[in-house]
């Protein structure tokens, strides 16, 4: 007996590495002269950011800052001033076997933090962040895909799996000077710059990616009177990545992040403060797949020897679309008790997000951390915290979604002591499915010890066999090893399983 076995290797994306590693935040720091003393501590934010990354061996070290802004009040308790200070980090993890085509994913995200004024000048801040890391690899295994012998039969079915062929990393850099408008600036409170994709169209070995960096600045016209002003511009970028082996039939996952943004004022020809001063660095990312089909054989059997087969569970998983949207989702929030005469700055800033598909009906849903300053009737200022859930209908169902919710502006109304919000978010969402094959690795047969028939006669060509509705074809003709399509024709038979107690010829030659 001659057994001919193909053998090809069943590709799908596994996790290689999934973990984080914890940074404490303890530090203090001055404010320059040119601001005056803090009275009352508003808030202060903490911002960490992985900026590039660097591989050596098993070994890859992610190096970022932490941003930390002081929101505080000074003795009127009538101006919002602010403060950054800026701390650099690095992270170090050890992943084993790191491939080249390896996807390497690097996030920061904040654990807590505290700060307090120790004098009018010195701000003392302890906290933590985490650094994330997940590497996907290209996992799978070698399975029989043909099989050739006579008097050899065998099960397959159809697989369609995602691997990885590549991820390109650019750093964009971005200068620009915009007008705040008719309202000159004295000093800003908040600058925050927010990146989306626009479009990506691929062509042989090259992708052409555009977005717009959406730029909010919050500023005070007015340090007597603490009025507050609200600037918002669009920068536009585009941006070439060359990239080995991409076609235009792969599924490529673009993405953008700012890493910095420097921003100060400038003086118009007039002398007056309405410029402002943009130096921005953007991370693009472009992860890329492609999608393969198998023929998996499943089982097989042989209708004279016994064969060994040698099976393994393989979990093929299939991207199945890159989408990026824009959504707008409506909130309601209770106002804090008190005294507000003047909303005089909001912002949110994503908590949680998650896909959810319940009874046919598929959403995208989280909570936000609502930031905002009020103004009392006295015009003295406070800082208030509330956290809301929000939620959109997904019109593009999928089995498993990884979604990443970026807030790009809010627009609210007041009604009473209810705040209702419009609040736009960037969803970038990565749709795919997984199925379970138990797959063949491995076949041979034993010709020491041929099948017998028990006690038919050799020259039987016909045996009569009693079958029960829901057995199926390719069952009934490997415990009598003979040929699944000549079972069929011998019984005129058009199912795959019978739908009823049916007495069958079993072909034998």
């Amino acid at each position: 007996m001659e057994l001919q076995t193909i053998c090809k290797r069943i590709g799908t994306i596994a996790t290689g590495f999934d973990g984080f590693d914890e940074r404490p935040v303890d530090c203090d720091f001055m404010l320059p002269d040119y601001l005056p003393d803090i009275t009352a501590v508003l808030k202060c934010m903490m911002k960490p950011v992985v900026q590039s990354h660097q591989i050596s061996g098993d070994r890859i070290m992610a190096d970022g800052t932490v941003y930390l802004q002081l929101l505080y009040l000074d003795e009127e308790r009538r101006c919002v001033y602010s403060y950054e200070h800026t701390q650099p980090f690095t992270s170090t993890f050890t992943v084993k076997d790191l491939g080249s085509s390896d996807v390497i994913r690097l996030s920061a995200r904040v654990n807590y933090v505290n700060c307090r004024a120790t004098s009018p000048r010195r701000v003392d801040v302890h906290g933590a962040f985490s650094v994330g890391l997940t590497v996907l690899t290209n996992g799978g295994c070698d399975a029989v895909v043909a099989a050739e012998s006579e008097g050899l039969f065998t099960r397959s079915c159809m697989a369609s799996g995602s691997v990885i062929c590549s991820q390109t990393e650019k750093t964009v850099s971005l200068n620009e000077v915009v007008d705040l408008g008719t309202a000159p600036a004295e000093a800003l409170i908040r600058n925050e710059a927010v990146a989306v994709i626009t479009e990506c169209r691929q062509m042989p070995e090259k992708a052409v990616v555009k977005g717009d960096v959406l730029l909010h600045t919050v500023y005070v016209s007015d340090r007597q009177s603490g009025t507050v002003c609200h600037v918002s511009n669009s920068i536009p970028f585009s941006q070439i990545l060359d990239v080995d082996g991409l076609t235009e039939e792969q599924l490529c996952d673009c993405r953008v992040q700012v890493t910095q943004c420097d921003a100060r004022l400038m003086q118009d020809p007039g002398g007056e403060n309405r410029l402002l001063s943009i130096a921005l660095k953007l991370a693009v990312t472009l992860e890329c797949y492609a999608t393969e089909t198998y023929d998996i054989v499943t089982d097989a059997y042989h209708t004279t020897y016994p064969l060994k087969l040698e099976s393994e569970r393989v979990d093929v998983c299939q991207i199945q679309s890159v989408r990026s949207d824009t959504v707008t989702v409506g909130i309601s929030a209770e106002l804090p008790d008190g005294d507000i005469a003047e909303i005089v700055d909001l912002w949110c800033d994503p908590v949680t997000a998650a896909y959810c598909r319940d009874e046919g009906e598929s959403t995208i849903g989280g909570e936000v951390l609502i930031g905002m300053i009020t103004r009392d009737s006295g015009g003295v200022l406070s800082y208030y915290e509330r956290s809301a859930a929000y939620r959109s209908e997904w019109t593009e169902p999928c089995e498993t979604m990884a979604v990443t919710v970026v807030p790009l502006d809010t627009a609210y109304t007041r009604n009473g002591t209810q705040l209702e919000l419009r609040l736009r978010l960037a969803v970038q969402c990565v749709c795919s499915s997984t199925r379970t094959h138990i797959a063949v690795v491995q076949m041979s047969a034993d010709e020491t010890v041929p099948c017998t028939r028990g006690d038919l006669l050799d020259d039987c060509c016909l045996k009569v066999c009693f079958a029960s509705a829901g057995e199926s074809v390719w069952e009934l003709a490997r415990r009598e090893r003979t040929s699944p399509e000549a079972l069929k024709a011998e019984n005129g038979l058009t199912q795959d399983v019978l739908e009823q107690d049916t007495m069958l010829l079993i072909p034998l030659r």
